[in-house]
């Protein structure tokens, strides 16, 4: 038997995912209207019960599907009678399940024992399947994009490549990059006669595409074989969600996110026959109902009529908790960590000013400072706004958010010996990036040592400077060296060197140039040549250059 029926949005309201399971004229039509229908946003009193509890009970509550599911296979394929009977059939899925649950969560030791029930799925206080197996990896990875990791962390990650982990029965691998993380597990166990494998793909976004829009993807496969006999479930649940140009994930009932959930169950009857069964459901942005649902299956019906609601419930529950789950992770994870587009990672917001410098400047200069957010995905201009708040003297406009890319005007301090700073942040559907300027009227100035060889013949190289944008001069090498430096702009300018001791002198000139931030400098020396006489007697040649560290010091006064 074959079933197979695209049903449209006005088909939906009678979606019969477990009629078309268990065969048609079942009198659960409207019951199964009324269940179908699918929610307007995520059930707040899943999402609630997750965060408080964690995802261990959430990931038992998940795997009832699934349990219920491989129960049944275990009857149409002819397990059951090769494992000896129901009951032990349901005490080698409590094991086996129980078995993962170690596996998953390293801290469980004991799991409590099975209630003897007349099995449904439910009621079995037992471990997790795939589905639970992995929303327990979801929760490892939400937990890492979303404070776990810092940025420097994740960076070294993604270049060093995947993170592995294997053992004769099972492997994991986690893959970080800038914007998301992948997570893989596998395990096998062997239980009651019943060897079970589990895998699960989880894949995270950590930063929206151009349109906003972030994705979790979870994929999981358990299977399960006794006496030659073999089924397998496999689940996938595809949740997207979307930023406003405020860098805010748009609310669920305002058009701000669709899913996808398939379930699929396999395995081959007592008679050689290939039974499988699919169920798909789809929810697309903006739609207040399903926009699609297929339903396939293949072989003979596994599903009694009876039953066609109760799979229905554990569906239902199954997506709830998925869906709860993909919320956690976007939204900081387990501990309450922000999303991690909030923390920077995803925009590089970079700032500019003219006049480019903005330390020990004149009080009242003015700058125009220039703010622009591009995405680290792709160094595409983020758009959305800009905000400056100013911490200290003097003025900055405009106050307000301004369209990026973004330009402010700013007069520093208006007294000497002032300080202020500038803290820029940028949101958008890209995410968030944020950054900052100091300006100072500080007469501050700059200790510069020498990274050069011949510290040995000269290790008092310190040079005192409060004006680094004025001529300068200063004796060191217990004072048998004169260097005097001329600047000709704030990256560089001309120097000379002389020399006189030992009975000879030496002479060089050339040119240095800045490079680095204003904090720490490093200055490199170029010159044609140095001249030395000694006893009357002159050789030129060309100097190995050499380099000196420019540290920048609040006060002159500072200086040793």
């Amino acid at each position: 038997m074959k079933i197979s029926r695209p049903l449209s949005l006005a088909a939906s309201a009678l979606l019969p995912v477990a009629l078309a399971l268990a065969g048609c004229g079942s009198k659960d039509d409207g019951e199964s209207a009324s269940a179908m229908k699918f929610p307007q946003a995520p059930m707040q009193g899943e999402l609630v019960k997750l965060k408080a509890e964690g995802p261990l009970p959430a990931a038992r509550r998940a795997s009832a599907l699934e349990f219920w599911l491989h129960y049944k296979l275990m009857q149409a394929t002819g397990m059951t009678q090769a494992l000896g009977g129901e009951d032990k059939a349901i005490a080698a899925l409590k094991a086996v399940s129980a078995k993962f649950e170690q596996s998953a969560i390293v801290a469980q030791t004991n799991v409590p024992r099975a209630a003897k029930l007349g099995f449904d799925g439910t009621g079995m206080d037992a471990g997790v399947l795939g589905v639970g197996y992995g929303l327990i990896g979801g929760a490892i990875t939400g937990g890492m994009l979303s404070g776990g990791l810092s940025n420097e962390q994740i960076a070294e990650a993604a270049r060093n490549g995947p993170i592995k982990f294997s053992d004769t029965d099972g492997s994991a691998q986690v893959d970080i990059a800038q914007d998301g993380m992948d997570t893989a597990l596998e395990q096998t166990v062997n239980e009651n006669g019943v060897t079970g494998k589990v895998k699960t793909k989880v894949h995270v976004d950590a930063c929206p595409d151009a349109s906003g829009k972030v994705v979790v993807t979870i994929e999981t496969e358990s299977q399960m074989g006794a006496g030659g006999k073999s089924g397998a479930v496999k689940a996938k649940f595809k949740y997207e969600r979307w930023l406003d140009d405020d860098a805010h994930l748009i609310s669920p009932t305002d058009n701000g996110y669709d899913e996808m959930a398939q379930v699929e169950m396999s395995g081959t009857g007592e008679k050689g026959n290939n039974l499988s069964v699919n169920m798909t459901r789809g929810f697309s942005r903006g739609d207040s109902d399903y926009t699609t649902a297929k339903i396939d299956e293949h072989g003979h019906s596994i599903f009694r009529p009876g039953e066609a609601k109760h799979t229905e419930e554990l569906l239902n529950g199954t997506i709830n908790v998925m869906r709860a789950m993909a919320e956690v992770m976007l939204n900081g994870g387990f501990a309450g960590a922000t999303p991690p587009w909030e923390n920077g990672r995803c925009v590089d917001l970079k700032l500019r000013s003219d006049p480019a410098k903005r330390t020990g400047a004149e009080p009242k200069t003015t700058y125009t400072v220039f703010a622009e957010p591009r995405a680290k995905k792709d160094g595409a201009p983020a758009s959305g706004t800009v905000k400056g708040t100013l911490k200290g003297a003097h003025s900055l406009s405009p106050q307000d958010k301004v369209k990026a890319d973004a330009q402010f005007n700013y007069e520093n301090p208006g007294e000497k010996d002032q300080s202020a700073t500038i803290d820029f942040e940028a949101r958008s559907k890209r995410g968030v990036g944020k950054a900052s300027l100091q300006f100072d009227t500080k007469k501050g100035g700059y200790r510069i040592t020498s990274k050069a060889d011949s510290q040995a013949f000269c290790p008092d190289f310190v040079i005192t400077s409060c004006d680094i944008s004025k001529p300068f001069s200063a004796k060191v090498c217990n004072g048998r060296v004169t260097m005097s430096h001329t600047p000709g702009s704030d990256k560089g300018g001309s120097y000379s060197f002389h020399f006189s001791g030992g009975g000879g002198v030496a002479d060089s000139a050339g040119t240095y140039t800045l490079s680095g931030p204003e904090e720490s400098m490093t200055a490199t020396y170029t010159s044609p040549s140095v001249c030395g006489t000694f006893h009357g007697r002159t050789v030129c040649t060309k100097p190995r250059g050499g380099t000196a560290t420019w540290t920048k010091i609040d006060s002159c006064k500072d200086a040793s």
